[in-house]
């Protein structure tokens, strides 16, 4: 016959045993369902050739150098919000007033828009195309033709889409892009590479 004593050892098992709830296969979150980011910053650069007006009336045919800084943020699925900041580097010089030195025509751009990753998912795919808006303002320098030939800030709103791919290796990817640019003295194709971090 069975002591209280001995039987104490049954009973905690039998107890263990009915505490126990095998987890629910379904509430457990697929690879697939987690996002490869939900916070990223991107930076890029390349070369932007440019249809530049000159001052006097002609067009030219020139290369910008864009240095793009993007922070992004996913609101659901596939799109997420961002912020960047675009600089356009002039290597030359447009041609103002007779008794005024030729200008180099750098611009800074700020953007807001949306974009959408078609692979923000950890399935195992690390070849990630993506499609973004972007619109904001942007300055740029310019002189102004008139009797006084003032130098200053051309302002204008700017349209800045943006077509491309991450190449995913890890916490970082290798980013491919292609898009238009609207400056307030031409309008510009932009062809860049550069590196985007997936933050914490």
């Amino acid at each position: 016959m069975l002591t209280l004593p001995s039987k104490l050892p049954l009973l905690v098992c039998g107890l263990l045993a009915l505490g126990w709830v095998p987890p629910s296969e379904g509430k457990r979150p697929t690879r697939a369902d987690l996002p490869r980011f939900r916070t990223r910053l991107q930076l890029l650069s390349g070369v932007t050739p440019a249809l530049l007006r000159e001052e006097s009336g002609g067009q030219r045919v020139a290369a910008l150098v864009p240095l793009d800084l993007e922070l992004a943020t996913r609101l659901d699925g596939p799109l997420s919000l961002l912020a960047a900041t675009v600089s356009y580097l002039a290597p030359l010089s447009l041609p103002s007033c007779a008794h005024r030195a030729p200008r180099r025509p750098h611009a800074l751009a700020s953007l807001l828009g949306v974009r959408l990753d078609l692979r923000n998912s950890r399935d195992g795919s690390w070849w990630s195309p993506w499609v973004a808006l972007r619109m904001g303002v942007v300055g740029q320098a310019a002189t102004q033709v008139d009797d006084t030939c003032q130098a200053g800030i051309s302002l204008s709103p700017t349209f800045s889409p943006r077509l491309g791919a991450d190449l995913w290796m890890g916490k970082a990817a290798a980013t491919f892009a292609v898009g238009y640019d609207y400056l307030p003295t031409g309008s510009a194709l932009a062809i860049q590479v550069g590196l985007t971090l997936r933050l914490p």
